[in-house]
C-alpha cells in the first residue's frame, strides 16, 4: 500500500472483526487509557493497526468525527498515518439492575498504518544496538522533525502531542521513526498556556509547570522530548542520573561514554555532546527556558554541516597524502 492509497476512509464494524480476527487476544498489539490496539490483516496481506476507543473517553458523534479530522490531517514522514476509521452502533444485551436489558452501544475505531518495528522502546532497550549512533541520531532528528511540524508547520493551527515518550514513537522498516498516538491530543490557538485538570501524559515525561499547577503549552513536549532524547543516549535509567549531578557533569559523562563507543573524539562524538546539551535544555525548570521545536531542529542541522566539513578536510588531507 503506498502513501497515494493511504486516503483515510470509512470502514464497517464488520471489516474490522474479520480482519483481527474479532479482535482476538493473539491479535491484540497494546492498550492504554483510551483503547486496546489490535493488529488487523486484510486478505491481501495488507497490515493496519486498529485502535478501539474504550467508553470512558464519553465521546459523541460530533466529537470523534473532529477528533478523526484532527489526526486526518496529518501528512508528515515522521508523524503515523491515519488510514481510515469506523463509528457504528450494535445492539447488546447488558446487566442492569439484576436483569438484562437491550442497549445500544456505539463502537469506535481509528485505524492506522503498521510500522513493521515495533516501538523505539524496544529498541533503545536493546543492549545489542548500543553502539549504533548513526541510527540513534537519525530517530532523534525524525522525532524532532515530526514534533516540528505538529507545532510549527501544521495549518491553520498547531497540535500539542502530550504524551510523547518511547512507547508512542513507531519504528518503520528503515528505522525512521513515526510520532503516534495522539489520544489526547487537540489542536490549539496560537502560542497559549491553559490549564486543565484532567490527567495527561504520562509519569516521567510529564513537565513541572503540569504537576505542580495543571499548565499545557507547546512547551509540554518540548520537555517530554528532554526525556526522551536523554533515554535514547543514556538508557533507561539516564532522567534519573542526570538529576544526580550537575548539568555540565552529566554532558561530560555522556559524551565521554559516546567517546568510547565511537572509538575517538571525531566529529559524531561532537555531535553526540550537542543532542544531550539540547535534551538537557528541553528538561529546564522553567518552561520559558525551553527552546522551540525549530531552534532545536536548526541546531542538530548545524551539527550535520559541522560533520559534513569535517569529512571535507578528512578526505581532503587522506588525497594529499
Amino acid at each position: 500500500m503506498d502513501n497515494a492509497t493511504w486516503v483515510p476512509k470509512l470502514m464497517s464494524l464488520h471489516l474490522l472483526e474479520e480482519i483481527t480476527d474479532g479482535f482476538s487476544k493473539h491479535r491484540k498489539l497494546g492498550g492504554g487509557a483510551y483503547g486496546d490496539v489490535y493488529l488487523g490483516e486484510h486478505k491481501d496481506g495488507v497490515k493496519i493497526v486498529v485502535k478501539v476507543l474504550k467508553d470512558v473517553l464519553d465521546l459523541n458523534d460530533e466529537q470523534f468525527e473532529k477528533e478523526y479530522r484532527n489526526l486526518a490531517i496529518l501528512e508528515h514522514k515522521n508523524v503515523v498515518r491515519l488510514v481510515g476509521s469506523c463509528n457504528e452502533t450494535t445492539g447488546e444485551y447488558v446487566p442492569y439492575n439484576g436483569r438484562m436489558v437491550f442497549a445500544e452501544k456505539a463502537r469506535r475505531m481509528l485505524c492506522f498504518e503498521y510500522l513493521c518495528n515495533g516501538s523505539l522502546e524496544t529498541f533503545i532497550y536493546d543492549e545489542s544496538n548500543a553502539c549504533n549512533w548513526h541510527t540513534r541520531y537519525g530517530i532523534i532528528k525524525g522525532i524532532c522533525k515530526g514534533l516540528e511540524y505538529l507545532h510549527e508547520k501544521l495549518k491553520p493551527d498547531p497540535m500539542y502531542h502530550l504524551d510523547l515518550k518511547p512507547a508512542n514513537v513507531l519504528l518503520d522498516e528503515n528505522m525512521s521513526p513515526k510520532i503516534a498516538d495522539f489520544g489526547v491530543s487537540r489542536l490549539f490557538l496560537e502560542e497559549k498556556t491553559r490549564k486543565t485538570n484532567s490527567g495527561l501524559g504520562t509519569l516521567g515525561y510529564i513537565p513541572p509547570e503540569y504537576i505542580n499547577e495543571g499548565l499545557i503549552s507547546i512547551k509540554f513536549d518540548i520537555f517530554s522530548l528532554g526525556v526522551l532524547i536523554i533515554k535514547i543516549m543514556a538508557g533507561r535509567e539516564g532522567y534519573f542520573r542526570s538529576a544526580e549531578m550537575s548539568p555540565q557533569q552529566f554532558v561530560d559523562l555522556i559524551h565521554m561514554d559516546w567517546m568510547n563507543r565511537l572509538q575517538g573524539p571525531h566529529a559524531y562524538s561532537i555531535q553526540a555532546r550537542r543532542c544531550i546539551e539540547i535534551a538537557l535544555s528541553c528538561v529546564e525548570t522553567d518552561r520559558r527556558k525551553r527552546p522551540s521545536i525549530g531552534a532545536i531542529v536548526s541546531n542538530l542541522n548545524q551539527t550535520e554541516y559541522l560533520i559534513q566539513i569535517f569529512d571535507a578536510l578528512r578526505n581532503g588531507s587522506d588525497h594529499q597524502v
